[in-house]
């Protein structure tokens, strides 16, 4: 998009943040519970899509064909606005606010997860998805900024329409039925991070753009 913008600029090179995927890594051991955990971990504001997250949920348990939870890990503004709409959806008994949390306790947290939900109305590039892929989560995320970009469609997760909760529900149940597909998406998820998103990847990535940009300016 830059280049389209500014054609006259030199080369734009793009290196993705990085992931230490040594920290983001799987739980030791599978999952057992009876109760599912469907969470995320993003501010509580409108441009992130809680809300419509918590309509996805809604559905699900009122289909009640799993046993679920929804975990929300982030605190904002829009902290009593959700819980109403968790309450007027009759789904605040499965809801759990936890609110914001130290980066370094996010790994624990995803790993007490299920499937990691970014229901987005706008996003730049999608760190917290990476971060859940490397905790070997399938994700479901919507179709903008860059959440697209860091998930293989139905490899490692899903890309669903934005302010689309009917769809994020059908993905979410899809999952919720079979754990061998959570786990193989999760596997490949955490394959693709360490691909592409690895943090000392990323780190020599950006090193080897800088040493190009010495090279030339030291040749000019």
């Amino acid at each position: 998009h830059t280049s389209a913008l500014a054609s006259d600029l030199p080369p734009v090179f793009v290196v993705p943040f990085g992931v230490d995927t040594d920290l983001f890594s799987p739980a030791a051991g599978r999952r057992q519970q009876e109760t599912l955990v469907i969470g995320t971990v993003k501010a509580l504001a409108p441009i992130y899509g809680i809300d419509i997250l918590i309509n996805a949920f809604a559905m699900v348990v009122q289909a009640g064909r799993y046993k679920v939870r929804l975990r929300i890990v982030g605190g904002g503004a829009q902290l009593g606005e959700l819980q109403g709409l968790a309450r007027r959806l009759r789904v605040a008994d499965h809801v759990d606010f936890v609110g914001a949390v130290p980066h370094a306790l996010v790994p624990m947290e995803l790993r007490g997860m299920d499937i990691f939900v970014a229901l987005s109305r706008s996003e730049s590039f999608g760190v917290a998805v990476i971060e859940a892929s490397a905790c070997g989560l399938p994700v479901v995320v919507s179709d903008v900024g860059g959440l697209p970009e860091v998930v293989e469609y139905g490899t490692s997760g899903f890309v669903v329409p934005a302010e689309d909760a009917q769809a994020a529900a059908a993905k979410l149940e899809e999952l919720l039925a079979s754990s061998e597909l959570r786990q193989r998406m999760g596997a490949a998820g955490r394959a693709n991070v360490q691909d592409c998103y690895r943090w000392s990847h990323c780190v020599d990535r950006q090193l080897a753009v800088l040493q190009q940009v010495i090279d030339k300016r030291k040749r000019a």
